[in-house]
């Protein structure tokens, strides 16, 4: 996103790039949430939500994401379709947020139905990031229900949902890519004054349940929020992904360029002893733990390494506790950003935190320091579910092999970023298969290797595979971005290299 003082801090909108906001508009969004910033003033829970969408559709613009808002109160209707918002369409959008009407009470699963049909792509698999924000518990919906979360007259689960479809099948058909983020407003504790945690989370357990069967890329996650900033920052920061500072315009780079970095990439794959890192890229967990749902969003970083101007102003008020330290680290103040991280650090996913100490002291040149903060970092990532990990895990690699100098691994995976990232936007189908890929070259590692021990025919295979997935690549890659363009040819000459 490009700032009022044109300083860039180009934060991705999700994965797929294709957004949808559930947005709840009953009756009880019209009651006050505290607001942090004066203990004696309460912000109405609709003011702060319209506020945060608007925010929302500043991020979508500047990306030029695809961007869909569902709204629900005793019914659920589209107000905004998938589409892409622009000057034109902006103002219209604008308006039809400042006038929504809270009443009624809550159809949640007919919306989150809508929601999903919005992101439904060929063959009815849904893709997309779609965020539920609700203060309540669905008592209106006529047409979608959890059939195990249905309650016979004696309080027990078991209820047929007097024969309305099952949402979760219809949410997750086999092979989607969902990111589902809810926001519950409110602790639940008082009846009628904020979301049900408890069936909420149950609701999340059996969406998790069913992505392991048919949606392995789906992830799902729950935050609940008590006061104005935190709502405001969850359903904003729900909307962040971004990339790696220092990343590489691969499109822009001339074709002799993009060579000398695959030469580079390549020994980050054949020279085991002297890029251990890599190993840490792949991924399959190590860890004996099962992974654990996340709280909250998993956010890294805002900023680019081409952010010299001083900070806008605007990141805290954007992003939270880590527009913060976004903001004091572009000062570069860094006694601010290690205060904000000790003060701000428990709103923060643990992995972030520690990503952002390291961060901080690789600024400073206390390499040790770094190291020690990365280790804790590794730690947290391995706990993480494994569609989350992946992107995490990535981030970690960078700044570590910005730490030891090793810029084989630092190429290898930020050329790889910057696809993945077009890819996403563009063509949710080709991340996936960017991502396929990016595992076989690290696979080819391992083989590569094998060569010394009698190995070379797994090897050679391998090189055919990836060789394969290379041509279908080329292929769905219709609109010739020059991001992915340039990645796969990277790819290709440092598979050239690996032979």
């Amino acid at each position: 996103m490009t700032a009022t003082s044109g300083v860039s801090t180009a934060p991705g909108i999700s994965p797929a790039s294709r957004n949808v906001l559930v947005l709840d508009i009953s009756k009880s969004m019209l009651a006050p949430l505290p607001d942090t910033e004066d203990p004696f003033a309460n912000r109405r829970k609709i003011d702060v939500a319209r506020t945060a969408t608007f925010r929302v559709l500043d991020s979508v613009m500047a990306q030029r994401s695809r961007f869909g808002l569902v709204v629900f109160n005793s019914t659920a209707r589209v107000l905004v379709p998938l589409t892409e918002i622009n000057g034109e369409s902006r103002p219209m959008v604008d308006n039809m947020v400042s006038l929504l009407n809270p009443a009624g009470r809550s159809a949640i699963w007919d919306a989150v139905a809508l929601g999903a049909d919005l992101l439904r792509t060929e063959g009815g698999r849904v893709v997309g990031n779609l965020v539920l924000v609700t203060d309540g518990w669905d008592n209106m919906s006529q047409w979608y229900t959890i059939p195990e979360l249905e309650t016979v007259p004696n309080g027990a689960p078991g209820g047929t949902g007097r024969g309305r479809a099952n949402l979760m099948e219809h949410l997750l058909p086999p092979g989607s890519h969902l990111t589902f983020h809810v926001i519950g407003i409110g602790s639940g504790e008082d009846r009628d004054k904020g979301v049900d945690s408890a069936r909420m989370q149950a609701f999340l357990d059996r969406f998790r349940v069913r992505a392991q069967g048919v949606a392995n890329l789906s992830v799902a996650r729950y935050q609940e929020v008590t006061n104005s900033a935190e709502l405001f920052a969850e359903m904003v920061n729900a909307f962040v992904d971004v990339p790696f500072e220092g990343s590489e315009e691969i499109g822009a780079l001339r074709p002799e360029e993009v060579a000398q970095h695959a030469a580079l990439a390549a020994r980050a794959l054949r020279e085991v002893d002297g890029h251990d890192l890599v190993h840490h890229l792949g991924t399959h967990r190590t860890s004996s733990e099962p992974a654990s749902p996340l709280a909250s969003p998993v956010i890294i970083d805002l900023i680019s390494s081409e952010d010299t101007q001083a900070p806008s102003g605007h990141l805290a008020e954007k992003y939270g506790p880590v527009g913060e330290i976004a903001e004091a680290f572009l000062a570069k103040d860094w006694n601010r950003v290690q205060a904000l991280l000790y003060q701000r650090g428990a709103r923060l996913p643990p992995v972030t935190r520690f990503y952002w100490h390291a961060r901080v002291q690789f600024a400073l040149n206390n390499v040790p320091e770094a190291e020690r903060f990365l280790a804790q970092a590794w730690a947290e990532a391995e706990k993480l579910p494994e569609p989350e990990r992946r992107r995490i895990v990535r981030r970690l690699g960078i700044l570590q092999a910005k730490v030891r100098e090793d810029r084989a691994t630092a190429t290898l995976v930020q050329f790889f970023e910057a696809a993945d990232v077009e890819a996403r936007r563009l063509a949710p189908n080709l991340g996936g298969m960017l991502e396929t890929m990016f595992d076989r070259l690290l696979e080819l590692r391992r083989t590569y290797q094998g060569i010394q021990r009698g190995r070379a025919a797994d090897h050679e295979k391998l090189v055919e595979d990836i060789f394969g997935l290379l041509q279908d690549c080329r292929l769905a890659n219709t609109g010739r971005h020059p991001a992915i363009d340039g990645f796969l040819d990277f790819v290709e000459i440092a598979l050239s290299e690996m032979r």
